[in-house]
């Protein structure tokens, strides 16, 4: 079930979500968005494939808002909507991927992007970007000039048997399938994923949205790392309380 406001027009907007996935790399992507962009929740998802949660606002310390395992924000400038997935999942994808492309043809979304990440030790190349993408969306694929502009490079795997494991993502979540499922119902999507080990990954999640925005332009640039970010408060808290000073 999505619950999102009506009147609301969502046509031809960007759907952006991330894949839970190794290191959480597209989840951390999601939350500098929201928090730079300093969004505002308008809706939420509920479906059995991910575990039910609830907690306060991630990015607003003084917000009466609470979050849920699945919620929408909004950016109207750049015409985006983002979902951002909080629970690892467990259920049958099917209905997830069901009730997702109901919510993109009702509201005419034109385009889908899938934030993940994959075991480094999988990448064939170690001397090349640890950027890599999958798309089916016939606007961005037709655009030379704007893909070696990205410097991104197409994701292959070790088969050359021409089949849906070709695009196989080790460690990426569901954002294989869920790819797959958009593909044959006809809707345009991109998977961008970045190769990385698990521990701190914030750096790896600067790197998958240096890479996201390059495309979209979504955020300021710098010359120093490229774009301007500001972490969620939440972020204080991802490894953990600090030790207590009695242990010294």
């Amino acid at each position: 079930m999505i619950k999102i406001a009506e009147e609301i027009d969502l046509e031809d907007y960007t759907l952006i979500l991330p894949s839970v996935a190794v290191g959480n790399v597209g989840q951390l992507s999601i939350d500098l968005l929201i928090s730079t962009l300093n969004l505002q929740k308008i809706g939420s998802m509920w479906s059995s494939m991910f575990l039910p949660i609830i907690g306060h606002d991630p990015y607003d310390k003084k917000s009466s808002s609470l979050c849920t395992a699945a919620d929408f924000y909004l950016e109207t400038t750049c015409k985006i909507i983002l979902l951002q997935l909080r629970s690892p999942y467990v259920g049958n994808s099917t209905d997830f991927y069901k009730k997702l492309v109901q919510f993109i043809q009702l509201k005419k979304l034109s385009k889908i992007i899938i934030l993940t990440s994959s075991y480094d030790y999988e990448r064939l190349d170690r001397s090349d970007s640890r950027l890599r993408y999958l798309s089916s969306d016939n606007s961005l694929l037709n655009n030379e000039q704007l893909l070696q502009s990205l410097h991104w490079k197409e994701h292959t795997t070790r088969t050359s048997v021409e089949s849906t494991e070709n695009c196989y993502i080790p460690g990426g979540g569901f954002a294989n399938g869920l790819y797959n499922y958009l593909r044959s119902v006809n809707v345009p999507c991109t998977v961008l994923f970045y190769y990385c080990s698990e521990g701190d990954n914030v750096s790896d999640a600067l790197m998958l949205l240096k890479g996201l925005n390059q495309w979209l332009n979504i955020l300021e640039t710098n010359s120093d790392t490229g774009i301007n970010v500001i972490y969620p408060p939440s972020w204080e808290y991802l490894f953990g309380n600090p030790p207590a000073p009695e242990i010294f």
